[in-house]
């Protein structure tokens, strides 16, 4: 009889809203963790159950992405703990050795001087020792193609900027804390940037669209190239075989093509994004006769004016944005047919809502990048429509006019969104808990597809909790409070997030914030994450019903 060996223990897994739970391997940051946890995410990418939508591996957790409709946290976190224990245990591999060309220091590394007056190191010798070791790469987020970086000498660490940089030049090799990224587009960072790399680090076009990975050992390399590639430009194709609908007489303050998401690329750091208003998505292209996810036009505040290039039936969902067809008004959730000729435009001003989406027959034939049609602008993908353009459709019988839906819910007075608390409720006081469900939060300008601040009461932590975590994945609706205890709604276009996380948004409430202006005062009320599968699984039954009696 051979030694009895006691059953591992069972892993901490948390759920995030109805769609997604977070599994953790263990705590802190350690490659040879974080290799286990690739190795599992691994495993279960290639081993999925029915209703899984994509694993995402971070430093210590990983996250598994599912439809409510077809399965259930339970399920999920039975799942993810047998592939573990069938998991082959050997050594941790890592990955690829990547040599990353830097130029260091000059206008390529404004804060080198800085770094080496701050560690007592000569800029020289900063370069030496950070180019003297190899750097794994822990996770890409934060933006596509961002590698998180570990190994740094320890002499090399400094803080965080008290004052991000409003704007990096593409390629910005940078320090924090004990980390080195690099700023693959450029944009916004409080890191300070030493150096930067002559590679283009990341385009959508590209395949794989970026040159690193998790899992990567990366070597600085001093190199004195000088050029420079310009990030991937920011433009709006169409489908050559697609068919001329509109001609886009004015694009409206921001209008963009949008469909139900791009799965299965978060590990390079590219989010979902996708349509905001999911529910207003589905139900338009219901009404065309299409399938509930085909891209549509995103529309904010302000609506386009399109001319009718031929016959085409379209159906306006979401906000009320003063829907007409040349210049008289014309209703909403409702199937509308187009001739040639015809202006479909929005008088304005919207009526007490931001958002809403216009679906035509066949579905806008943008074309696609990385497996989805819709704009993503930080990831470099699409462009917003412009006056001249021609919107394309795919083919697809017109169905009938005059089908009907039901309203949305418009955000009202006050908008309740209902939350699923998690996963980081230890980090608050009871205090601050009783804050974030009892205090009337307000919806502040400073908000954009990536997230929605709040301004309210501001909410305590308990005592000793870091006012930072190391990052874990986000999913659409996860509310992160930084230290300043004003809570942020993460959106549609973020995939890690390193703050505390109070709860995360049900998803057909995150569409009815969608529908929000600045200045809308908003509760929070807590449910279960069962109630919260319950209540979509309902959703989708009422509307797979109505689907099912739509003339067609």
């Amino acid at each position: 009889m051979g030694p009895i060996r006691s059953a591992p223990e069972k892993l901490p897994a948390k759920p995030q809203g109805e769609a997604a739970l977070l599994v953790y391997l263990g705590q802190g940051i350690d490659f040879a963790l974080n290799c286990r946890v690739r190795a599992l995410a691994r495993r279960l990418t290639e081993r999925p159950l029915p209703g899984v939508r994509e694993v995402l591996a971070a430093y210590h957790c990983l996250q598994v992405q599912f439809d409510p409709m077809l399965t259930d946290h339970q399920e999920m976190s039975a799942w993810v703990e047998q592939e573990r224990r069938l998991l082959p245990q050997g050594k941790s591999q890592a990955g690829r050795r990547v040599e990353l060309p830097v130029v260091y220091g000059g206008e390529a590394g404004p804060d080198l001087d800085y770094v080496a007056e701050r560690t007592g190191l000569t800029p020289e010798e900063v370069i030496r020792r950070h180019g003297a070791v190899d750097h794994p790469c822990y996770v890409m987020g934060f933006t596509p193609g961002f590698p998180y970086l570990g190994g740094l000498d320890p002499s090399l660490a400094v803080p965080r900027m008290d004052s991000p940089r409003l704007d990096n030049p593409p390629g910005s090799v940078a320090l924090a804390g004990g980390q080195t990224g690099v700023y693959p587009l450029g944009g916004p960072g409080g890191w300070w940037v030493i150096g930067r790399t002559p590679w283009l680090m990341y385009d959508p076009r590209r395949d794989p669209a970026t040159l690193m990975e998790a899992g990567d050992m990366v070597r600085f390399v001093p190199s004195q190239e000088s050029h420079f590639p310009a990030p991937p430009p920011l433009s709006l194709g169409w489908e050559a075989k697609g068919l001329e609908v509109f001609e886009v007489l004015a694009p409206g303050a921001f209008t963009t093509v949008q469909d139900a998401g791009r799965w299965g690329h978060q590990f390079r750091g590219v989010p979902v994004s996708g349509a905001y208003d999911q529910s207003a998505l589905a139900w338009a292209n219901l009404l065309v006769g299409n399938d509930p996810g085909d891209a549509a036009l995103e529309i904010t505040l302000m609506g386009p004016r399109l001319k009718a290039i031929r016959p085409v039936v379209i159906a306006v969902t979401g906000s009320d944005l003063g829907l007409s067809v040349d210049g008289t008004p014309a209703p909403m959730h409702q199937a509308l047919a187009l001739t040639p000729g015809q202006v479909l435009g929005f008088r304005g001003p919207c009526h007490g809502g931001a958002r809403a989406v216009l679906a035509m027959t066949g579905g806008a034939a943008s074309e696609k990048l990385l497996d989805s049609r819709s704009t993503y602008l930080l990831g470099r993908m699409g462009a917003p429509l412009a006056k001249g353009q021609v919107v394309r459709a795919g083919p697809g019988p017109q169905p009938p006019a005059g089908a009907v839906c039901p309203a949305l819910d418009e955000p009202g007075e006050v908008l309740t969104l209902r939350v699923v608390p998690g996963p980081n409720q230890e980090f608050f006081s009871p205090q601050g808990l009783e804050s974030f469900y009892g205090a009337r939060w307000e919806l502040t300008a400073q908000a954009d597809r990536r997230g929605a601040r709040l301004e309210g009461p501001a909410l305590s932590f308990a005592p000793g909790s870091p006012a930072s975590l190391v990052s874990e994945p986000n999913t659409p609706g996860v509310i992160q409070v930084p230290s300043g205890g004003q809570p942020i709604i993460m959106l549609r276009e973020q995939t890690v997030g390193g703050y505390p996380k109070i709860g995360s948004v049900f998803g057909p409430d995150l569409d009815r914030l969608a529908r929000a202006q600045s200045g809308q005062a908003i509760r929070f009320a807590a449910m279960s994450a069962d109630q919260a599968v319950a209540e979509a699984r309902r959703l989708g039954r009422k509307f797979q019903t109505a689907r099912e009696r739509l003339p067609r």
